[in-house]
This record gives structure tokens, sequence and C-alpha cells, in this order.
């Protein structure tokens, strides 16, 4: 008796959960994969240069905080002078003593003409180094528009400049969202592809979230806001108790669908090298958003979880179908089972390359579901390894 019921049961309980499973993914498509979706091929402000040519562009001030040597922050201001924006100035804040700013200003004066060079005290503990250099960058720039960036990055273009600040043209605009990648040439470790994974669905997220009206964090590598926007904002006041939150949490606070464009194109995703250091710069950069993010709307987060959700979810149920479809010996209902499944991984497949495509990384293919399958893993056990270095985050612990 038990055998015919199972029997009997067995079809049904395909089929059963075969459309849970579809139901679970197209649930998933429609919500939590929208903004990924939009990100990989929605629109974002990319104007050709005789375009920009033609518009009334504010003047500039590029705001770069430097903690490298000088060779590379030469090399770093040579790219910056290349660009072809009709009128700039460039601010670098040094973490630095008084007296290597000074020999910088000097050495940089004639080869950069206009700089301005300033630097940190080293005795300003208990504050964000990286608030306090744009804080400082801020109000000695002289342009209407801010852009802020670091020492050690690589500019694909002369056009890079004139791509951020093109959405300026519109008087409405006060902030435009530019991304930057870490460049992972430097690693060796098969981590590398994970972790360009990892930072490519994270870009994709808030810039599919802001190309739909709902800016909520953005990119301090390559970030460009109104001069007044930030003074009417009262800078960094907000979040002055924690060391990060300079992009993300200021981007949430002067931000909305109105005032805010997203930029990406190949002219102005800018590339941040670490060398050695790139490793140990994506735990640091992914534990530091991770803690700030519980300041942030709570609706992103809740659509990359049912991603994440969706990946176990649709292959557990089309696992079960496809069992139940065999015990049975109906070759139709264990068919069936698999199709949710395959169609999930088609759809991770998509997304993503398309994804990479816009951001300008790998563009991977058997590695994409394994990789979307252990993401929230790979998150837990992140944020149980740096739970008890979240204390370090607030500015009065002394920062390093």
């Amino acid at each position: 008796m038990d055998s015919m019921i199972l029997t009997g049961l067995s079809p049904l309980l395909a089929y059963i959960a075969a459309g849970c499973a579809a139901l679970i993914l197209l649930i998933a498509v429609f919500i939590g994969y929208r903004a990924l979706l939009r990100a990989g091929a929605g629109k974002s402000v990319e104007y050709p240069a005789e375009e920009v040519e033609r518009k009334e562009l504010p003047s500039a001030t590029v705001v770069i905080f430097s903690k490298v040597d000088d060779e590379r922050l030469a090399g770093t201001l040579r790219q910056i002078y290349a660009q072809d924006y009709p009128r700039f100035s460039v601010v670098v804040v040094c973490d630095t003593t008084f007296e290597h700013k000074e020999d910088i200003a000097e050495r940089f004066r004639t080869e950069f003409p206009g700089i301005h060079v300033t630097f940190i005290p080293s005795e300003s503990h208990n504050l964000s180094r990286r608030k306090l250099a744009n804080t400082i960058g801020v109000k000695a720039a002289d342009g209407e528009v801010l852009v802020t960036t670091v020492a050690n990055i690589e500019i694909p273009s002369e056009r890079w400049l004139s791509g951020m600040l093109a959405p300026f043209a519109d008087g409405e605009v006060e902030v435009a969202l530019g991304c930057s990648r870490l460049d992972y040439s430097e690693m060796r470790s098969l981590w590398r592809w994970y972790r360009e994974f990892d930072d490519t669905l994270a870009a994709a997220r808030w810039a599919g979230e802001a190309l739909g009206g709902n800016p909520y964090r953005g990119d301090g590598y390559n970030l460009a806001f109104r001069r007044d926007t930030f003074f009417k904002n009262k800078g960094y006041a907000k979040t002055i108790n924690l060391h990060y939150g300079d992009d993300d949490l200021f981007v949430d606070e002067i931000s909305d669908g109105r005032n805010t464009r997203v930029v990406l194109s190949p002219d102005t995703i800018l590339r941040t090298e670490w060398g050695d250091s790139s490793s140990r710069v994506w735990s640091l950069d992914k534990d530091r958003y991770d803690f700030t993010s519980r300041w942030l709307p709570r609706g992103p987060f809740i659509k990359s979880g049912m991603v994440s959700a969706a990946q176990w979810l649709v292959t557990l149920l089309s696992a079960v179908a496809v069992a139940a479809g065999i015990i049975c010996g109906d070759i139709a209902a264990a068919v069936v089972g698999v199709v949710p499944w395959l169609a999930l991984v088609a759809v991770d497949i998509a997304t993503y390359r398309r994804i990479a495509a816009r951001f300008g990384a790998l563009r991977l293919w058997w590695a994409v579901w394994p990789f979307m399958m252990a993401r929230p893993v790979v998150n837990f056990f992140f944020r149980m390894r740096h739970r008890r270095n979240s204390v370090k985050n607030y500015t009065w612990q002394r920062h390093k």
C-alpha cells in the first residue's frame, strides 16, 4: 500500500516541486534581478566628446587623496592633466608630513601648473582620514563641481573627466555616480575570479538601483558632486562618528532620482592598483561596506537576498522534482523538474555576462552559478570573521 501511495504521489510531487521552483525564479527575476538587468542593459549617461564640447559645463576640481609614493602620484597627475575637459583644477591631499608636502608641491609646480598640494596633519587622530582629506580638498577647491578619487588609479581615456561632468550640463543634477574597479592582475590565487565576481555584482546592484531612480551608494574613487551640495549637506557631519561612509552613506544623504545620474562607459570606469595588497584591500572594502550598510535603505539588500535565496530554493526544488520523477519512472516529470534549474543557470550566466561587459570585468561562463550559490555562504562566514573588528569602524577608535 505504501509503495502504491508513493508511486502515485511521486509524479504529482515532481510537478508541484517544479512549479514552485519556476514560481520562485519568476519572482526573483521580476524583483531581485531587476536592478542587475538594468545595470547590464539600462541606459546610463554616455556623452560623446563632440556633444560635451557643445554644452555649457561647469568648472571642476579633481580632489585626489594620496597615500602612495611620489612617482605613482606623478603618473596619475599626468593622466589627469591630459584630460580634454576645458576648465578644471587639481587639489592633492597627501597623508604625510608638512615637510614632505612642501617637497611634493615644489617638485610638481612646474610640470603641473596651478596644482594645489595640501596635507592631513599627522596629529589628526580619531577622525576619518578619507572624510578629512575630502573636506580639506573641497575647501581648497575653486571648481563648481568636485570629482573625488585617489592617487593610485589608471584612467582609461582622456574623456574620463568630460564623461563624469557631462551630466552637470543639466542644472538640476547635483551628483554623478562613476565606478572604479580593483585591478586583480597581481593576484595569483584562484579566489581572484570570485573577488572580481563579487565586486562586479555589488557594483551592478547599486548602479542598477540608481538607474531606476533609487540611488543609495556610490564609489568614492570616482564620484562627482556640486560643491554647494557638499556644504548644504554640512559635509560628512551626519557620519562624523564613522571612519567610512564617505561614498555610500554620503550618496544616500544627498541623492535622489531627480538630482543623480549614473555614468558607466569604457571611458569613465577607473581601475585602482594596489599591487600585492589587492587581496587585503578587497577584504577591507568589503568589511567597510558591510558595516555601513546597516544605515542604508533595506530594499536593495532584500532584493539581493532574494537572488541568493532563489539559487538554493530553485536548485533544491528541482532536485526534488527530478528525484521524484526518477523514483516513479516518469521521465517526463524528471525532465520538467530540471527545466527551472536550467532556466536559473541561463538567467545567471546571461545576466552576469551583460553586467561584466558593462563594468569591464571578466565575462565568466561556468563559474557564474557556483559563485552565485557560494556568495551567501561566503558573506556569512566573512561577517562572522570580521564581527569582532566592527568597533574599529568608529572614529573614537584610533584608525591606523
